[in-house]
């Protein structure tokens, strides 16, 4: 392509945020998970014994789930998610320490919304607030998010830490 035409004609340079499913190359190798569980409950609606095989890699107890007849859209498994909290200013005063970017997987096997019938991820951003349902490109597109984000918090600790030394005083 000649060198000389308006970039307006020149074709965009592929986009780095577009996600991409991972291959064998850049997958991690996980640990392998315990087999998944299969369990009994008594169907609410109908008064029939229902099947159901844990997500693998499920840690909800489920003990409720089997002695007490439930809805089946109310069965659900999930993987753990490691908690962190961050200090958050609430006004002048007041700080207050927050969940923040938790992460799981989650099925609902009987929802009434197929894409919950399979596993999704759910992120919670801070305590209670979600973006639920994600599909791996969805995930993937709030990964690539974060990572850029974090790219600017790096940049901005770098620049107050110059800013910090040139400045410094004795009190």
């Amino acid at each position: 392509m000649p060198a000389e035409l308006p970039s307006t004609l020149r074709p965009e340079p592929k986009l780095a945020a577009v996600p991409v499913q991972p291959t064998a190359t850049t997958r991690e190798t996980l640990p392998a998970a315990p087999p998944a569980r299969t369990w009994s409950f008594l169907d609410r609606t109908t008064g029939n014994l229902r099947e159901v095989t844990c997500l693998q890699g499920c840690t909800a107890d489920h003990k409720q789930d089997r002695e007490t007849p439930i809805h089946p859209e109310d069965v659900w498994c999930a993987t753990s998610s490691t908690d962190v909290y961050l200090p958050v200013s609430e006004g002048a005063n007041r700080v207050e320490e927050f969940r923040v970017l938790g992460v799981f997987i989650r099925q609902e096997p009987f929802s009434r919304h197929l894409h919950e019938r399979v596993p999704h991820a759910q992120v919670e951003i801070v305590d209670d607030h979600w973006m639920e349902s994600l599909d791996p490109d969805g995930l993937a597109t709030v990964i690539l998010t974060l990572e850029a984000q974090l790219a600017r918090f790096r940049d901005v600790h770098a620049q107050l830490v110059e800013l910090r030394e040139q400045g410094r005083v004795q009190l």
